[in-house]
């Protein structure tokens, strides 16, 4: 995590969302690079080559010890967040922003791996996940583990989010370039049908290009027939995103994998746009009934829910005003960061009453 508008993930926006709204004092440490993200305080820590979650933790336990914190909260590293309970007194918090796999060692490793884990979580002092479906997964694989859990999704701030009443006749995705995200299905979709449809435009919002070179490269041999009716834009900056959703009439989310929650649907919903989704994972507890399903996430799937909509602006209009209203009552920022404000100060007072001295004259 580099917590700087450049380069903010899903979960630097959402660590500087609870930083701004929470009612504690929240210091984050980072790598941090270039202007940073809205918190009390940040502190830079320097990039690793190697050995980096051992020599990571003990930068971080050397500050934890300086300043003296409440709770020290990790993002979604749980060797991290181990590390860092062998070396600090200070409760230490986990929060997942996906799922905690089970073990990929050969099969003669896994149980002493799954024992291993199953102690390092059994450890901690909370475990927060970013969805009901994260949470239940969690659950059925780990038994074992009885650290105190719940549910903390992504918010919004629906104060800072304006839709457009007058919407673009543009159909927006915004993703990672991997398989799983299915931007090339949707990039095949759009190029059978956009050419019928001469006052609609697609654009595709990416990052991590590099990861999947060839899969980068097979979207945008996907976009290029649609010439000017298609724009492929990398690694924008969080607020272009962010009016870009404000605007376009369609938002697609057609993840293959399960999402364990899937921010940019939020985020379609929170700009008024109507959205298609696989509904897999998380999104469905994002969207309800506020949007239109793929039956499968195929290019024909897609395509047959693109030609639905545009063909049916009243459709279009209801949805994304449903969307809107349901994320409004669900995902506000401020209730979000209440309830993990609550669960932090649970687990404090938790730590607390264990480490408090014994009185062997009380009755």
């Amino acid at each position: 995590m580099r917590y700087a508008w450049a380069a903010a993930t899903s979960i630097d926006l959402y660590v500087s969302e609870m930083a701004t709204h929470s009612r504690f004092r929240v210091e984050v440490m980072a790598e941090s690079d270039g202007r940073p993200l809205p918190a009390a305080a940040v502190h830079p820590l320097p990039r690793f080559g190697f050995a980096e979650t051992q020599r990571r933790s003990r930068r971080v336990a050397a500050l934890v010890d300086a300043l003296r914190p409440a709770a020290v909260v990790v993002q979604q590293h749980l060797p991290s967040a181990a590390a860092l309970r062998a070396r600090v007194s200070a409760p230490i918090i986990l929060q997942k922003h996906n799922f905690l796999r089970l073990s990929r060692d050969a099969f003669w490793l896994r149980g002493v791996s799954h024992w291993r884990r199953a102690r390092q979580l059994n450890a901690l002092a909370g475990l927060t996940f970013v969805s009901r479906a994260v949470l239940s997964e969690f659950e059925r694989d780990w038994p074992g583990v009885t650290t105190p859990r719940c549910v903390v999704a992504n918010g919004f701030d629906a104060a800072v989010w304006r839709p457009q009443p007058a919407r673009e006749r543009t159909v927006l995705l915004v993703g990672r370039v991997t398989p799983e995200k299915g931007l090339l299905e949707a990039a095949r979709a759009l190029a059978a049908i956009l050419p019928r449809h001469a006052d609609w435009t697609a654009t595709f919002v990416v990052s991590e290009p590099d990861r999947f070179p060839d899969y980068f490269a097979a979207l945008c041999e996907a976009l290029t027939p649609l010439g000017p009716q298609a724009r492929l834009r990398v690694g924008l900056p969080f607020e272009e995103v962010k009016a870009l959703n404000e605007r376009a009439a369609i938002a697609i989310a057609p993840s293959v994998w399960r999402e364990p929650f899937g921010r940019t649907c939020l985020e379609a919903h929170a700009g008024g746009a109507v959205v298609v989704s696989s509904g897999s994972g998380g999104l469905r507890e994002i969207s309800g009934e506020a949007a239109l399903y793929l039956a499968a996430v195929k290019p024909a799937s897609i395509a047959a829910a693109l030609e639905t909509l545009i063909a049916d602006q009243p459709l279009r209009e209801r949805l994304a005003a449903e969307g809107r209203a349901r994320v409004e009552r669900l995902f506000d920022v401020r209730r979000v960061a209440a309830a993990l404000d609550d669960f932090c100060a649970e687990a404090i007072e938790r730590a607390n009453r264990r480490q408090a001295p014994v009185n062997p004259l009380a009755a």
